[in-house]
C-alpha cells in the first residue's frame, strides 16, 4: 500500500487464467483418473463373462434348459391323460346317474347281490 497500486486484469486475460488452469486440472484429473477407467472396464469385462459364461452363468444352464423342456413334455402327456381319465370318471358319473343297469354292474363287481339271490364261490 506503500503507493503501489495492483493492476487491474482485463476480462481476456482472466478468461485466459481460467482456461490455462482449467485445463491443466483437466489433464491432471484424466492422468489421474486412467488406471481407475482401466480398474472399472476390466471389472465390467470380467463381471459380463461371468455372467455369461461362469459356473451359475448362462451358458452353463443350457443343459438345464433342455432338460426342463423335456420334463414339461413328458409333464404335458401325464396332463393329456388324466384329462382322459377325468373324462371317462364323468361318463361313467353320468351313467350311474341314469342307467340302472350300469349300477348293478358295478354293484356286482365289489361283491353284491340282490335280495334274495344265492351267491356261489367256487374255489380252487
Amino acid at each position: 500500500m506503500l503507493g503501489f497500486k495492483k493492476k487491474r486484469k482485463t476480462g481476456v486475460q482472466i478468461a485466459q487464467e481460467l482456461g490455462d488452469s482449467l485445463a491443466t486440472k483437466m489433464n491432471f484429473i484424466r492422468k489421474r483418473n486412467l488406471p481407475l477407467k482401466v480398474i472399472c472396464i476390466s471389472c465390467i469385462i470380467i463381471l459380463s463373462l461371468s455372467i455369461g459364461f461362469g459356473f451359475y452363468g448362462l451358458a452353463s444352464r443350457h443343459g438345464d434348459i433342455s432338460k426342463k423342456k423335456q420334463s414339461i413334455e413328458k409333464l404335458k402327456t401325464e396332463l393329456a391323460e388324466l384329462e382322459k381319465q377325468i373324462k371317462l370318471s364323468h361318463a361313467l358319473k353320468e351313467k350311474l346317474i341314469s342307467d340302472t343297469l350300469t349300477i348293478e354292474a358295478v354293484a356286482r363287481s365289489y361283491g353284491m347281490s340282490k335280495k334274495g339271490e344265492k351267491v356261489f364261490y367256487f374255489l380252487d
